[in-house]
């Protein structure tokens, strides 16, 4: 990821391949150093982890730079009662989906000729997963160990 200023105008994002495109008439070498770049206006950008906060609208803004070295920047506004409760019943499903899938796979524990430790073991994993929609937070789940 890189960005790009001329003139105190930002691109962002900006990439190497557009930088070719806009440097037509020079060559440059398969890896372009940085002070190449740097000499034309472009910088890396350093990735940053997206928040992950299902109360907010998270969207990328203009890299910050800090130290000399430019930071991806996530903006962040606080999301609207709907779009919280929307969030939280994707969220919801994605588990229930999951707890499915787990429940599926070990549905042959059950079975009349699996021993009864194998069985009895399985039983108490099988009801925490059916329980696991009583946990508060979607977002937060703790899930059970398998046996």
């Amino acid at each position: 990821m890189y960005l790009r200023i001329i003139d105190n105008e930002i691109t962002y994002p900006y990439s190497l391949k557009q930088f070719r495109v806009d440097n037509k008439t020079y060559t440059f070498p398969l890896n372009i150093p940085t002070e190449i770049l740097s000499d034309f206006g472009v910088f890396e950008v350093t990735q940053t982890q997206k928040p992950n906060d299902y109360t907010k609208n998270i969207s990328e803004g203009t890299p910050t730079l800090t130290d000399g070295i430019y930071y991806q920047n996530w903006v962040q506004t606080n999301a609207s009662d709907s779009e919280k409760e929307l969030r939280l019943a994707i969220k919801w499903s994605e588990i229930r989906e999951l707890r499915n899938q787990l429940l599926s796979e070990c549905d042959w524990t059950q079975l009349g000729d699996v021993s009864e430790s194998i069985k009895t073991s399985y039983q108490s994993y099988r009801q925490d997963l059916r329980d696991i929609s009583s946990q508060s937070d979607p977002f937060s789940i703790v899930w059970p160990e398998k046996p």
